[in-house]
């Protein structure tokens, strides 16, 4: 029998926090969002470069295996990145 290890918010809020982003363990994913652009207003353009590239690349390695909320978050997290 085949288990997947299924990513959730949590895996995706932890993700952020290796970024360097403070975000709460209990936030909600507006909290989280919110997060993200004050974190976008004080980052280098480095740093954002590099959430990018690691969140596209977290994005890529969970494929298929991302529940609805983290999916519909990441990806918003993403357009707000390559906006900048």
């Amino acid at each position: 029998m085949m288990f997947a290890d299924l990513v959730d918010f949590d895996d995706l809020t932890g993700q952020l926090k290796e970024l360097g982003m403070t975000v709460s363990t209990a936030a909600d994913p507006e909290t989280v969002h919110s997060n993200l652009r004050e974190w976008l207003a004080q980052a280098t353009a480095e740093e954002i470069s590099q959430a990018r590239i690691s969140l596209t690349a977290f994005q890529a390695a969970s494929e298929g295996l991302i529940l609805p909320a983290a999916k519909e978050l990441l990806e918003t997290l993403l357009s707000d990145l390559d906006a900048d």
